[in-house]
């Protein structure tokens, strides 16, 4: 599919100027930035405020009436914490495993390389200590960089390739935003969806009993998609979706492979790191809902 302007400027942004989501600042960046590309389409935008605490507040943007809505698509925006392997979806605990061994392995190096460090600078140091001096000064300053890069790593780090998990995502929404005018119809970007499922619960407390809610994830990998759920609007699903029934409140809208050993779906290491965006799966995700 041919990208136009528009959808190229929000690619270049969101994949590289506004890809990390984390922090409260960082988050706040991208709230203003997406706010205002919506405005340009739509009026009726919202955000919302939940689980407020001294210094920290998440935040879902809603896109149209959500308490009338029959349908609201949506997506988490904020960024994963880097982790070892694949991204097992639905499998919180195996999520949650991976980013610890994360965390560990890159702790233990960083403390080994500040042990490094340390025991060179101790080999060629003089043994006088001057605080004037320009050579110290620069070792306290490399020191004082350490250890709030330590800090850092200890909390875990951002992964800082987001365009598959979940930019992509965000950008077929926008996509959708733009091109269907159903009212009938209405859109989430939620929070808190990396570390579990708050942004969702807060969305469904405001929705109706008979909307269907329809989640995206990673939908832009050049893994097959998969439609786990109801279909919009009982309309055939097109042959690029794998469609599974179920008779659940959210349907679960997602790239990823199958492993149907374990009846899990899955995206390696080299799918999460992926540069280019699969537009067939963006068209086939935009126009089930058209």
């Amino acid at each position: 599919m041919e990208q136009t302007e528009v959808f190229k400027d929000w690619l270049f942004r969101y994949q590289y100027v506004y890809r990390l989501r984390r922090t409260e600042k960082s988050k706040k960046r991208f709230l203003a930035v997406l706010v205002t590309d919506i405005a340009k389409m739509r009026k009726d935008i919202q955000v919302i405020e939940y689980n407020q605490q001294k210094k920290y507040a998440a935040r879902n943007v809603y896109v149209g009436n959500i308490k009338q809505a029959d349908r609201v698509i949506c997506t988490f925006y904020d960024t994963p914490p880097e982790s070892i392997g694949s991204y097992q979806l639905f499998n919180r605990k195996d999520q949650a495993q991976k980013t610890t061994k994360f965390i560990l392995l890159s702790t233990i190096i960083a403390i080994l390389l500040g042990i490094l460090g340390t025991l060179i600078y101790m080999r060629f140091s003089p043994n006088s200590f001057n605080f004037n001096s320009p050579s110290t000064l620069m070792i306290m300053a490399v020191y004082a960089g350490y250890f709030v890069l330590f800090g850092k790593i200890t909390k875990g780090l951002s992964n800082r390739k987001t365009l598959v998990r979940n930019t992509s995502s965000l950008l077929a929404m926008l996509k959708m935003i733009a091109e269907n005018k159903q009212k009938n119809i209405a859109y989430a970007f939620l929070d808190e969806g990396s570390y579990g499922n708050k942004g969702l619960e807060e969305l469904q407390k405001q929705v109706s009993g008979q909307c269907k809610i329809y989640y995206l994830d990673s939908v832009g990998s050049s893994a097959p998609l998969h439609l786990v759920g109801k279909s919009p609007n009982d309309k055939n699903i097109n042959g690029k979706i794998e469609y599974q029934p179920a008779d659940q409140k959210v349907s679960y809208l997602f790239s990823a492979r199958s492993d149907q050993e374990n009846a899990a779906y899955y995206l390696n290491p080299a799918d999460l790191k992926a540069k280019q965006l699969n537009m067939e799966n963006i068209t086939a995700v935009t126009s089930l809902f058209q």
